[in-house]
């Protein structure tokens, strides 16, 4: 067994897990006491992080392991849950680009994540482009589909 302890946690306006709108949210992503700000040194070197965080609200009865269709959306296909970016995954890990604003000591204020308030940070990395695809990226038209209000 391995256990992860949160890092960080999310300060943000949004209460609730919603689908899309998340276009206008800025969150401070603060660090757990137990670290100090030498664990941020250089971040602000960076214009985006990618932010690894627990969907802690989701209860182990809603974890899906099979295909649904995404969004519960009938014109969709059934698609395997690691074939989409749904919150009721096995081990219920989020991951989202952001943008870096800010750093003001342990805290982290980013523009584009879509955790709510108080979600449990995992682990921060910084976006490298050698790490970003090199070839062209390639989807089905309903994922486009579903993230066409994401992030309004």
């Amino acid at each position: 067994m391995f256990m992860v302890k949160p890092v960080g946690r999310v300060l943000n306006s949004r209460k609730t897990p919603e689908d899309d709108h998340w276009g206008e949210v800025t969150s401070v992503i603060e660090m757990n006491e137990i670290l100090d700000g030498n664990c941020l040194e250089g971040i602000d070197d960076f214009s985006h992080l990618e932010i690894l965080f627990l969907f802690h609200l989701v209860s182990e009865d809603s974890i899906e392991t099979c295909a649904r269709r995404p969004r519960d959306n009938p014109d969709w296909p059934m698609t395997g849950i690691f074939a989409q970016r749904g919150k009721n995954r096995p081990n219920r890990i989020g991951s989202t680009i952001v943008r870096l604003l800010k750093r003001e000591g342990t805290k982290l204020t980013v523009a584009g994540l879509d955790a709510i308030d108080g979600t449990p940070v995992i682990d921060i990395k910084p976006v490298m482009k050698e790490f970003l695809p090199k070839d062209e990226i390639r989807q089905p038209s309903w994922s486009t589909e579903s993230m066409e209000n994401y992030w309004k």
